[in-house]
């Protein structure tokens, strides 16, 4: 008769910490004992059974949800590190089939478990699996280790919101049989957290089988409460004071706290708790941590959802998209109504409150990002879907009448609203038409998205132009435009709408809504984003909408000057005003000042003389020392207005050029020789060109002695 090998003692210790309640060792303890052990055995379903069972890990909790993922996900690699240090023979089966038995033994141990803890023994598993994919493989078969693991995952997900998805219907159930322990969020909300983590590595087919519907439905209330729908800030406005040295100190209790009573969730939401408290319960919270993983999975879950049942996928496109937008509302409002809205210096806030301002400044800059990849989602899964049926109606399977779908305008504009709400945020990152590297790439993604999907409707996009008012401000003593940060970064973002949308409007949109809402801005250099974008609508304008406003005029046979010859004069008069130093940059300067040039040549053979004659006559009066960039920077304009004038212009256009590189300095007369060479070369058209060329060669030896100007006078000969 054999003898029976007793168990070592630490294993009888974690079965006896197991069978209680509650123990005296800590987590990190009984996390190593159970990876050791279950690496250990041949046949893991006991163990796996009495943790399954365990009542140590209830009531539940983000740690003991932790400990649970992390033990079997190193039980995983220890296993594997056994099976390879086994001694091998010829008989002796391979590592994976061997692997393979020890899953399936784990998850037998998994039958009749809680769902939530045999949900995160389950994705520990899977961690462990992805972490060593390269030498167990990633088959999504049937029988692969990966796939039983997959299976059970997907099982107990499906449990888990079958179980706690529907409302509570006892208050006292929840109260006095806890889910979760005191302080914790719902059993829900931590099985999600960890599902944002596991199923990424899930097949998607597998995916698929879950009720999409219903899970997207609660990561969409897991983001809510990250934010507390957008009320984080509530108490913003009366947590506001001035200092006596005329700072602004973000410490002021915004009153006493209320009692918490019984059946009251103990949240950090209450307006009566003081700011610096919200915040940090906020960004404490488990939730806010995760909150990027639960996005990233509920945009995958969306698209999903979309490709399985079009129907329900685009209703809840439209749900998604219409939260967001609230969040985004409940933001801005309260934003809005602090001092803190109107600060642009950090200097202008008290030291002592520098660390709650950042604080504020962490959540908003993550529930944008949050924003941005769910709004990304939405755009791109619209731009390559279509609804189930019609656009405009069809028949709710449920409730079995017609229920209107959403339409691609109407999901777009959606997203161009949150956005735009949230576009005092988006200022920190330069705005959404920023160049440089430090801009925020998926945001101009989206954005620039949303408006291709809205440009496809015409009537839409001018409904959406026509709402953007000027926003002038309420006080009657002034009558100025709204100078507050938060209502120039509103402003730049629509600028920024408007621009692109410039094509598809009509001529009385443009004249009376567009125009109106640009000329505030064209000489207010306060606003970078703003000014800029005020220039680029006026010349969007002029390059999109010209030749469309002379046809009109030649149809109806009105002798009236047309738009754009309305307001030439004075946007040649605006350019060369904001020629100046700390304005338009000379880049900014010599295209805009070309394209404006071109565009009315274009309209009328006096408009663009005119234009011609503003700019020397601007030149010939910076003539004082003081205007020497400025004049060097006229020149170049010039120089950039060759290629917008037609032939009969040229001669006094070259006439001038001639005059103004003579009268340079030596450094600047080898710059011009040189842009103007350039000019004429990459930009001057067919015609105008021989002519040019033959000035050139003209004037070549009498312009400057440069070597930039043999260097041109070089290459026409190779020519």
């Amino acid at each position: 008769m054999m003898a029976v090998i007793p168990p070592p003692r630490e294993y009888t210790i974690l079965l006896t910490h197991l069978h209680r309640p509650s123990s005296s060792l800590p987590l990190s303890t009984h996390q190593s004992l159970i990876s050791h052990f279950l690496a250990q055995t041949l046949t893991p379903t006991p163990l796996t059974a009495t943790v399954i069972s365990s009542p140590l890990f209830r009531p539940f909790s983000h740690a003991k949800l932790v400990t649970l993922v992390t033990a079997f996900r190193h039980a995983v690699h220890l296993r594997l590190k056994a099976i390879e240090n086994e001694e091998t023979t010829l008989f002796t089966r391979g590592i994976r089939p061997r692997m393979t038995e020890w899953v399936h033994g784990i998850v037998k141990g998994f039958k009749g478990g809680q769902a939530v803890i045999r949900f995160v023994c389950a994705g520990g598993i899977l961690f462990g699996s992805e972490d060593l994919k390269s030498k167990l493989g990633a088959d999504p078969g049937t029988g692969s280790v990966r796939a039983k693991t997959e299976d059970e995952l997907i099982i107990a997900l499906t449990e888990i919101l079958d179980l706690y998805g529907a409302p509570k219907d006892s208050t006292w159930e929840k109260e006095f049989q806890p889910e979760t322990e005191r302080g914790e969020l719902g059993a829900l909300s931590l099985a999600l957290l960890f599902a944002a983590q596991f199923l990424p590595h899930v097949f998607s087919e597998r995916i698929k089988v879950l009720p999409l519907f219903t899970l997207s439905s609660h990561l969409m209330t897991t983001i809510e409460s990250t934010f507390s729908s957008g009320t984080f800030l509530a108490t913003l406005p009366s947590s506001c004071s001035t200092t006596p040295s005329g700072q602004l100190s973000l410490t002021t209790p915004a009153g006493p706290k209320q009692p918490s009573f019984p059946y009251d969730g103990p949240g950090p939401w209450s307006r009566s708790a003081p700011l610096s408290t919200a915040l940090r319960a906020v960004i404490d919270s488990p939730l806010f941590s995760a909150v990027a993983s639960v996005a990233s999975i509920s945009a995958k879950i969306l698209s999903l959802l979309t490709e399985c049942s079009p129907l329900d996928g685009w209703n809840t496109l439209e749900a998604v998209a219409t939260r967001l937008e609230q969040i985004a509302s409940n933001v801005e409002s309260h934003w809005a109504q602090s001092a803190l809205a109107r600060i642009e210096n950090e200097d202008d806030i008290e030291s002592e409150s520098h660390q709650v301002a950042e604080n504020i400044w962490i959540v908003l800059k993550t529930l944008l990002f949050t924003t941005i990849m769910l709004s990304q989602s939405i755009v791109s899964t619209v731009t390559y879907s279509h609804p189930a049926s019609s656009p405009v109606a069809s028949l709710d399977p449920k409730n079995k009448k017609f229920a209107h779908l959403p339409t691609h305008s109407s999901l777009s504009l959606s997203t161009l609203r949150t956005l735009s709400r949230l576009s005092f945020v988006i200022t920190k990152f330069g705005g959404v038409t920023s160049t440089s590297s430090d801009g925020f790439a998926e945001l101009k993604r989206v954005f620039y998205s949303a408006l291709d999907v809205l440009s496809a409707d015409v009537e839409a996009s001018e409904r959406f132009v026509k709402a953007l008012n000027p926003l002038v401000a309420t006080s009657s003593s002034s009558g100025e435009y709204l100078t507050d940060p938060l209502t120039r970064s509103r402003q730049a973002f629509n600028l920024a709408c408007v621009e692109q949308l410039v094509p598809l409007l009509s001529l009385n949109t443009i004249e009376h809504t567009v125009f109106p809402l640009c000329l505030p801005h064209l000489n207010d250099v306060s606003h970078r984003e703003t000014y800029e974008s005020a220039h680029s609508v006026i010349l969007a304008i002029f390059a999109h909408q010209g030749s469309t406003m002379t046809a009109e005029i030649h149809r109806t046979g009105v002798p009236e000057p047309t738009f754009v010859e309305k307001i030439v004069p004075f946007y040649a008069r605006c350019l060369l005003e904001n020629s100046a130093d700390g304005k338009l940059t000379t880049a900014q300067l010599r295209l805009a000042y070309s394209a404006l040039t071109s565009s009315a040549s274009g309209n009328s053979l006096a408009m663009g003389q005119f234009c011609l004659l503003s700019l020397l006559s601007t030149l010939a009066g910076a003539s004082a020392p003081r205007d020497a960039q400025r004049r060097h920077r006229l020149r170049l304009v010039l120089v950039s207005t060759l290629s917008a004038l037609p032939l009969i212009v040229l001669p006094e256009a070259l006439n001038a050029m001639s005059s103004a590189i003579r009268d340079s300095n030596a450094n600047e007369r080898g710059e011009l020789a040189r842009e103007v060479f350039k000019e004429i070369m990459e930009n001057v058209g067919d015609q105008e060109k021989e002519y040019c060329l033959r000035w050139w060669e003209e004037r070549c030896n009498a312009l400057a002695e440069s070597s930039e100007v043999e260097d041109g006078k070089a290459s026409l000969a190779r020519l």
